[in-house]
């Protein structure tokens, strides 16, 4: 039976999520109850055989090679601290899984990384030959990379997440999901730590995070999903909002593999998107926006809550 562990947004959020963080250290390691995190070998911020396991033991993230890049002087702990959480961020927003024994845990990487970015030096991280595992399902990736940029004067830092060689086993609707993905984005620098807790953690304070994405693309096979907008993303639905622009080429071929794969409900939604949309070429586009529980497409509010 194939397993839903990968979370519904991950065409669409794992950009922002899936890193702004740091690894590994010895007073800095997460707690036992929140991952624990080993490697064969470290040469610097370079670890090659990395595994990340969380605290109950559902899943774990393998990584052949990973690479965290800090302005230098940074405090080798701190670096290592960064990179561990960076790969548990990876291995949270894959899975959608949130644990709140990590929550103040990362939001101290955030913090570290916070002022990193405010100084306008820049981070970067990569792993090579990832494979995450929820029981009997996986996901691996051949490349996944995120690159965050120093502050600017607005505040904001520059992200770009690029993942390719996406493959999925015993895992729902994979026919569907991209086997590559791009995103551009920014976030405020003081948001951060708020963003890794959220991420990785669970928190009940909600705080409010203001995501603008200039660019976002995912592919599978002919079929590729792009657009650009902005979020505010809480913890509590009724208060995250967001608006932008969609458009997939080749809908029709999503369409039949939904149908392929025995995803009627998912099928249907497809047609129905496909009646609101507007064409433009070969592609099918909407405008969208939610908030209060209302998501308007294209001008049709569609009460969801």
């Amino acid at each position: 039976m194939k397993q839903n562990f990968i979370h519904p947004a991950l065409a669409y959020v794992l950009p922002a999520l899936a890193g702004l963080a740091l690894p590994l250290t010895a007073h800095a390691a997460p707690p036992a109850a929140c991952a624990h995190i080993s490697h064969d070998s470290a040469q610097g911020a370079s670890y090659t055989g990395l595994v990340v396991r969380t605290g109950d033991g559902r899943s774990t993230l393998h990584a052949a090679h990973m690479q965290f890049a800090a302005p230098a002087g940074s405090s080798p702990d701190s670096v290592h601290a960064m990179a561990e959480a960076a790969s548990l961020l990876l291995l949270s927003s894959v899975t959608g899984q949130h644990n709140a024994a990590c929550s103040s845990w990362l939001s101290e990487q955030g913090t570290a990384a916070q002022a990193i970015l405010a100084s306008g030096k820049s981070l970067g991280m990569s792993w090579k030959s990832a494979s995450i595992v929820v029981g009997t399902a996986q996901v691996s990736v051949g490349t996944a990379q995120l690159q965050l940029q120093g502050r600017t004067g607005t505040g904001r830092s520059a992200a770009t997440l690029n993942l390719g060689g996406l493959h999925y086993h015993n895992v729902a609707n994979q026919g569907l999901l991209p086997t590559q993905a791009h995103a551009a984005f920014s976030i405020p620098v003081n948001e951060l730590p708020a963003l890794l807790a959220a991420i990785g953690g669970r928190s009940t304070a909600a705080p409010a995070v203001h995501v603008d994405i200039a660019e976002l693309r995912a592919a599978q096979k002919d079929s590729v999903l792009s657009g650009h907008g902005q979020a505010t993303l809480t913890g509590d639905v009724s208060a995250t909002s967001a608006s932008g622009h969609l458009e997939i080429s080749n809908l029709e071929g999503l369409i039949s593999t939904a149908r392929a794969e025995g995803q009627i409900k998912l099928a249907t939604a497809l047609v129905l998107a496909r009646l609101v949309s507007h064409r433009s070429g070969n592609a099918n586009t909407w405008d969208t926006s939610w908030s209060s529980g209302v998501l308007t497409v294209n001008g049709f509010p569609l009460p969801i809550q």
